[in-house]
């Protein structure tokens, strides 16, 4: 065929169309003016049913709309055709728009079949079959008068609807007659493609009719009670009972009725209904090997149904049917045509095992009229998702099987507010990790178990409330049990010790805002017994309290100066202190020195002070070190990493000044999930312990989130206005405690680098493994405030000290070796041609610089190892100043080595050199003990107590000025 003959061909296609689309339109615009405008514009509709007027008012826009897309492509179509430019598939809109027409025709007979479900026709046809009596002939002029039948509502029905399925028959009739044709004439290969289209649109509208009838007979049939209960527009019936028997009632077929619709599946037992949305539906699959089986298995949130049928090929024909009508509930989407392969070629799969959908329970229980919504799988609330109650609770988060599991949030009305618990859940209850806010201003951050607080955790008021309290310590049954401390901000309180039930209860200290300490055993919240009470100024009382803190009955005090009082005692508010007894006025300098030193917090077991802060990351390293096991074990440090948490960035203590006290190159330290693999690939004690400094200062490792937990609470026992000298060993002991617990943790997953053999490693080893490898790693993260415990508790000494540096430092360089003794020939200045008066007016820090520097480092470190490298360094600086002043190798003897040791110190103005020495002795490892360090400590403490002498304090130096 020429192309002449194929535009010929398409322009009489063309016409062929625009011809039946005008005889349509007439239709449309003649059925609009006679028949439907009429019954729009009837005044007779009950308010009762104003359901069919809604409906009618749909099917009078879905009406316009087609008439009005027609008539748009039926213009420019006769456009095209009059200009003879209808030259491929292309211009002929029913070929190049068929899924657009497809979807308007779908729409009109959707409303159209509402409609007819509802009972409008019949009851529109009643209100105004009077009119219709009287004007016949507007019937007529749409029916053939022989064929018109006698009730109106069957005639308006069929005026509504028999001309547009022709149109649809006129469009298939045109398409295939073209593809009848040689397709390569023709030209076009999607003409199959849009004749299925309306094919399947034939069929489809076929299908909705006849379901829209059986639906409206089905109302009719049930009565108006339960018809006013069960029909809604869109609902259609799919299968009835009736049709094919199907109970709920073993042996009992017909003493109950069983309605599948599009969207719900319906149980009628006499008056009794029950409703079962699709969308909740699971149907168990049937093994077809098991062929005689007559029972059919569903599940819903709240029942398991068993259906029973008289013959096993229903129990298929309901098996597939309730799937493909849960199936298309859950799309919100009909197929299309309702029933067969479609256009797609493929028969429909069945419904998903996991859901989104939305739920109400109604069954007693703890969901009674909860609301669910969110993802489920095989009957029960399975993923994400929110669960709501009558009484304002709300959960909102992870769910398994049913039941709260994983993370979620947790909302309780209250009369104030709202408790909010932002927590891990395991099987419907509170478990591991979470965060409360509860509407009385706290805010609880810890561990749960069994929905109750247990394990470690901290509870605080929020900043600004008149009363700030907070607790760091053990729970137990939701109750303050096990070691804790309380920290009250009104009254500056703290207390630090065992608790039972809320109470403190056990060996406990109580130390004031004044700076008074109080030990002993508490029961009840109340200290009995015998005690000791320690004063700022080392005043020691040791005997008997009363309830609240007041000294009453036998005791003994012991002032600073060695005076002691033993007797009876008594004091009470605003009286002062009364006591009835024995007092020693001699200079018992023992016994005022023991007073001075005395340490609180010796009975602590601390090896038991915290359990509660590595159990939670044992149980951890046994999970795997999942990541989603991390946020449940080590919350703490975690509670940012998802959105839907939103619990504040601060974590447990980790507020802004504590991410301020990380250098950004700590923040982006190694973050290692599976950190356990790389601690197992540590060959060596230097790799082990490289690994663990990079491990232990990041934020984000397991590792450095644990030693951030051991850092919180040691701040809260011994930092802050609370901070006191008398707590200083037992802060010391618990530094060491959390190094031999990460030592310990360390050693079950490299073995082979502490112990090769298979024999027990000594205790002793361990200590020393502990204190060489871990403490040096984590002292800084302690060491502000266990500097601050040193400084506190040498402060009387560091005083003395520095009024000795005082007055040294006003001295010459020559000045001061001459008052220290110092060998002439060691003088580095001896080599200046000088006077001396030269000499003397010489400016200060010039001799032994270099050692001077070298000291001053002591201060910039927290390690104790370092620390005593410097002071080796300081010694090797003056003893190389010395070679080069006598030009040859010289080992300093002790005699001549202190006197330039002390010039050294005075010229360097350490202000807490008692501190660092006191902290270097106290936390240097075992094997650093003895020999050369003992000596190399030993001369600079003589130093520093040397500059604490009398006559240096007063800068008794006549004899030199």
């Amino acid at each position: 065929m020429s192309l002449v003959q194929m535009k010929d061909k398409w322009i009489k296609v063309g016409q062929d169309l625009v011809k039946t689309d005008k005889a349509f339109l007439e239709y449309l615009s003649d059925v609009n003016v006679t028949v439907l405008q009429h019954l729009l514009n009837h005044n007779a509709v009950e308010g009762k049913r104003q359901m069919q007027m809604t409906q009618l008012l749909q099917l009078s826009e879905k009406f316009q709309a087609l008439w009005d897309y027609t008539e748009v492509k039926c213009k420019q179509l006769q456009t095209l055709t009059g200009q003879g430019n209808v030259q491929s598939s292309r211009d002929v809109y029913i070929i190049e728009q068929m899924e657009s027409i497809q979807q308007l025709y779908t729409e009109y007979f959707s409303s159209f079949t509402n409609f007819v479900v509802v009972g409008g026709f019949d009851y529109i046809g009643k209100k105004t079959s009077t009119y219709w009596k009287e004007n016949k002939v507007n019937l007529w002029r749409f029916i053939n008068a022989q064929k018109c039948e006698s009730s109106v509502s069957l005639n308006l029905y069929r005026i509504l609807h028999e001309r547009l399925r022709e149109q649809i028959s006129h469009y298939t009739r045109i398409l295939t007659l073209l593809t009848e044709d040689d397709r390569q004439i023709v030209g076009d290969e999607g003409l199959d493609g849009s004749l299925r289209g309306f094919m399947d649109l034939k069929s489809y509208i076929s299908q909705v009719l006849d379901e829209a009838t059986l639906t409206k007979d089905l109302w009719k049939s049930l009565g108006q009670k339960l018809t006013d209960i069960l029909c809604t527009p869109e609902r259609r019936l799919q299968e009835d009972s009736k049709n094919a028997p199907i109970s709920l009632s073993a042996g009992r077929f017909g003493h109950d009725r069983i309605l599948l619709c599009n969207d719900a599946l319906i149980h009628l037992q006499g008056s009794d209904v029950r409703y079962y949305d699709l969308s909740t539906l699971w149907i168990e699959p049937i093994d077809m090997d098991i062929s005689e089986s007559k029972s059919l298995k569903v599940i819903t949130p709240e029942d398991q149904l068993i259906f029973h049928t008289l013959e096993p090929h229903n129990r298929v024909m309901w098996y597939w049917k309730l799937n493909q009508a849960v199936r298309q509930c859950l799309a919100k989407k009909r197929d299309f045509p309702l029933w067969g392969k479609g256009n797609k070629g493929q028969r429909p799969a069945n419904p998903p095992n996991c859901r989104f959908t939305t739920y109400t329970f109604k069954n007693e229980g703890r969901l009674k009229n909860a609301i669910y919504e969110g993802d489920w799988k095989q009957g029960k609330p399975h993923g994400k998702g929110t669960l709501k109650w009558e009484d304002e609770r709300n959960y909102t988060g992870d769910f398994i099987n049913g039941l709260e599991h994983g993370f979620g949030v947790y909302l309780v009305s209250q009369a104030e507010g709202y408790n909010c618990y932002k927590c891990h859940w395991i099987e419907g209850k509170k478990q591991r990790y979470g965060m409360c806010e509860y509407s009385t201003n706290t805010i609880y951050r810890g561990y749960f178990k069994g929905d109750l607080r247990h394990g470690f955790g901290i509870l605080e008021s929020n900043r600004g409330e008149s009363s700030l309290i907070r607790y760091v310590g053990h729970w137990e049954n939701d109750r303050k049990h096990g070691y804790g401390i309380m920290e009250t901000a009104d009254s500056g309180d703290r207390y630090i010790g065992m608790w039972k039930d809320d109470q403190r209860d056990g060996r406990g200290i109580m130390v004031t805002q004044s700076g008074l300490c109080y030990e002993g055993n508490f029961q009840g919240g109340k200290l009995i017994g015998k005690g000791v009470l320690l004063s700022e100024d080392n005043s020691l009382y040791e005997g008997e309290f009363t309830e609240d803190l007041q000294l009453r009955g036998k005791g003994k005090m012991t002032f600073p100066d060695g005076i002691t009082i033993e007797g009876t005692f008594s004091s009470t508010f605003g009286n002062g202190l009364q006591a009835n007894g024995v007092m020693n006025t001699s200079n018992n300098t023992e016994m005022s020195y023991a007073a001075t030193h005395l340490q609180l917090g010796q009975d602590f077991l601390v090896l038991g002070q915290w359990p509660g802060v590595f159990t939670p990351f044992i149980e951890y390293l046994r999970s795997d070190c999942t990541e989603k096991m991390e946020e449940a074990f080590l919350g703490f440090h975690t509670e940012s990493s998802r959105s839907l948490r939103k619990v504040g960035s601060e974590g447990l203590g980790g507020d802004s000044q504590s991410d301020e006290h990380h250098s950004c190159s700590r923040r982006e330290a190694v973050t290692n999930a599976e950190f356990l693999k790389e601690l197992r690939l540590q060959q060596s004690k230097d790799q082990l312990q490289q690994y663990l400094e990079k491990s232990l200062q990041s934020l984000r490792h397991p590792l450095g989130k644990l030693l951030q937990t051991q850092t919180l609470v040691f701040q809260a026992a011994y930092s802050g206005p609370g901070a006191n000298k008398h707590l200083l060993e037992m802060a010391q002991k618990e530094v060491k405690y959390h190094a031999e617990k990460i030592q310990e943790i360390i050693m079950d997953y490299v073995p082979q680098l502490f112990n090769k053999s298979s024999e027990p490693v000594e205790s002793s080893e361990t200590e020393m493994d502990f204190c060489s490898l871990v403490l040096p790693v984590i002292l800084p993260e302690f060491y502000p405030d266990l500097s601050m415990l040193y400084m506190l508790y040498h402060a009387e000494d560091n005083a003395c000290y520095r009024q000795g540096i005082l007055h040294l430092n006003l001295l010459s360089d020559t000045k001061l070796m001459e008052f220290l003794d110092v060998q002439r020939h060691l003088w580095p200045l001896k080599d200046l041609h000088l006077t001396s008066n030269q000499r003397y007016s010489l400016v200060h820090d010039q001799c032994f610089l270099s050692a001077i520097e070298c000291v001053q480092k002591i201060s910039t470190t927290a390690d104790p190892q370092e620390k005593l490298d410097n002071l080796f360094h300081t010694v090797d600086e003056i003893e190389r100043t010395v070679n080069r002043i006598l030009c040859r190798e010289y080992k300093l003897p002790l005699d001549d080595l202190l006197p330039l040791l002390i010039y050294v110190i005075s010229r360097a103005r350490i202000q807490h050199l008692g501190s660092e020495l006191h902290f270097i002795r106290d936390m240097m490892t075992p094997q650093m003990q003895g020999g050369m360090v003992d000596f190399l400590l030993t001369a600079f403490e003589s130093c520093y107590e040397h500059m604490q002498k009398e006559e240096i304090r007063q800068g008794r130096f006549t004899n030199f000025t």
